[in-house]
């Protein structure tokens, strides 16, 4: 599915997705994408997330998520979480309330911070880790 952005509105159209994995050589970022044991589907980062890789990043999980279907995002390995990183969530949540499917964070360090300062722990759903990652 390919994700579209104009305005206010979000087009997304089907395509064949090949890709598991995509590295943001502007930022050293990697993002996997893989289904977890319970049929969800695993979104990770590895490398960090900023200004540069956010939007990146929410069009990679936008574009593999699909109807009714749980997607967690595995921030556990993410280095820094910037404060565009917000964005991504409000992304996430705004696609996955529109397909009817649902979300959740495994957040590590730098993104528990962030979530703390900015008052966004009871916003944003987390989970704990899995042992599938």
């Amino acid at each position: 599915m390919s994700v579209e952005s104009s305005g206010n509105k979000v087009r997304t159209t089907p395509v064949t997705v090949a890709e598991k994995s995509v590295s943001v050589a502007a930022t050293g970022a990697i993002f996997t994408a893989h289904d977890g044991p319970d049929g969800s589907l695993v979104v990770a980062v590895h490398g960090d997330i900023d200004m540069r890789s956010a939007p990146m990043f929410s069009d990679f999980v936008c574009s593999r998520v699909s109807s009714k279907r749980h997607v967690t995002l595995d921030l556990s390995d993410v280095d820094f979480f910037g404060i565009a990183g917000l964005t991504v969530f409000d992304a996430v949540r705004e696609y996955t309330a529109g397909i009817g499917a649902s979300w959740s964070v495994v957040a590590g360090r730098s993104v528990s911070r962030l979530l703390q300062v900015a008052d966004l722990e009871s916003v944003v759903p987390t989970s704990r880790p899995s042992s599938d990652r």
